[in-house]
């Protein structure tokens, strides 16, 4: 009983000296090491650094493994004001400043903007590399953004967006940009006509207009170009100068559809030349009709040929009945040549009203490779016959195609 006694009496001694002592060295510590106001998580951790390499480079060594850092100091740029038919380019710097190779590869970039001299490149820690953009303002006018996108090897930023901005002014501008002329009789005149306002500070001169097609059709257009009046100037806010350009159209073009060019010259190295379109349609009391006829262009679409089989068409050409003669044609041109042209007999449908005149357009086996697969008639295939018709002397069929 005495022992347990002598027992319990050690182990209340211990106890209370250990919380002497506990308490002891809390002052302690308080008294000589007081705390900093953050959790002490280990007494090796680094203080932070306001260096971003050196932080990356701590985390690499903690880490134990090398990595890629891809920077880029500027990833926009704005070109401010260009000019519509301008090309600009910027560079941009890419830079690793990782501690392994970085790598680059060219991705997607948007329609008129290109990535020049590029496809992919690696980069050791420390080096840059510059990588040019090229825009093309053609066509655009106004604010506009384009980009590109560089992929990369860095975990962090897998892809870079390089940007470029400008401000598309036309200092040239031709209204409308195209004439069109919407419904043109076949035996009477038709006009139609475009502006050119100026808007740039020094004087520009423009030569006289001048058709970009030599064809059939051109002896029936007439151009003329003259100044635009202070008057006419204030449509346009901010137009300096301006000329107004006519275009005459002489009576008897041929039935269907006629495509033109109308180019003119300046004495600008920056806009040496203006191109503005012209497009219409010829009609009369004629109609063709037809599996692959495209009334609203004026073309019959074959599409594409095998070689060894040909192909055929046949159209049906509609036209007021003749009461006193005979309707007779006469194939004047084919364009390829190996094209094979029939008319066949006319058939009345309407007494003294209408008839209908088959045509056949047949491409014979053998014949190619050619292609007239375009969009405009100086790339199409075509016919042009002759008839002794008052309302249709000539009738033009364009023919689209491609022969394998």
């Amino acid at each position: 009983m005495r022992r347990l006694k002598l027992v319990g009496l050690v182990v209340l001694v211990a106890a209370v000296a250990g919380v002497v002592v506990g308490l002891a060295l809390g002052w302690a510590s308080v008294e000589y090491r007081p705390w900093p106001g953050y959790p002490v998580l280990a007494e090796a951790q680094p203080a932070a650094s306001a260096n971003v390499q050196a932080g990356a480079k701590f985390e690499q060594e903690v880490s134990g493994v090398a990595e890629p850092r891809v920077e880029v100091p500027e990833d926009t740029y704005d070109f401010g004001r260009i000019e519509s038919n301008s090309v600009v380019r910027h560079e941009f710097e890419i830079r690793n400043v990782g501690s392994a190779p970085l790598r680059l590869t060219k991705g997607d970039s948007s329609c008129r903007c290109t990535v020049l001299n590029f496809e992919e490149a690696e980069l050791g820690p420390g080096q840059s590399i510059k990588i040019a953009l090229e825009f093309n303002g053609k066509d655009y006018v106004g604010p506009v953004t384009q980009h590109a996108t560089l992929y990369t090897n860095d975990l962090r930023r897998p892809q870079v967006k390089l940007t470029v901005k400008a401000d598309v002014v036309r200092s040239i501008r031709v209204v409308p940009a195209e004439i069109v002329f919407t419904r043109v009789v076949r035996m009477q005149p038709a006009v139609g006509e475009a502006k050119i306002y100026i808007f740039r500070q020094q004087p520009v001169k423009i030569s006289q207009p001048e058709l970009a097609f030599q064809d059939e059709t051109a002896n029936f257009f007439s151009l003329e170009l003259s100044p635009l009046s202070e008057g006419e100037l204030t449509v346009e806010p901010g137009a300096k100068a301006g000329y107004r350009l006519l275009v005459r159209l002489k009576p008897g073009l041929p039935l269907g559809p006629f495509q033109q060019k109308i180019r003119l010259h300046t004495d600008q190295k920056d806009s040496p030349e203006l191109e503005i379109p012209v497009q219409g349609r010829v009609e009369s009391d004629v109609n063709i009709v037809g599996a692959g006829w495209d009334s609203s262009r004026g073309i019959l679409h074959i599409g594409r040929v095998n070689r060894q089989t040909g192909a055929e068409r046949r159209v049906m050409l509609r036209l007021a009945a003749l009461s006193d003669e005979k309707l007779e044609f006469h194939v004047e041109k084919s364009v390829p040549e190996f094209l094979e042209v029939t008319v066949e007999a006319d058939r009345i449908v309407h007494k003294d009203v209408t008839m209908l005149v088959p045509i056949v357009i047949r491409i014979p086996p053998g014949a190619g490779p050619a292609n007239y697969f375009g969009l405009d008639e100086p790339n199409l295939g075509r016919v042009i016959i002759k008839t002794n018709h008052p309302d249709a002397p000539e009738v033009k069929i364009l023919v689209r195609f491609a022969i394998e």
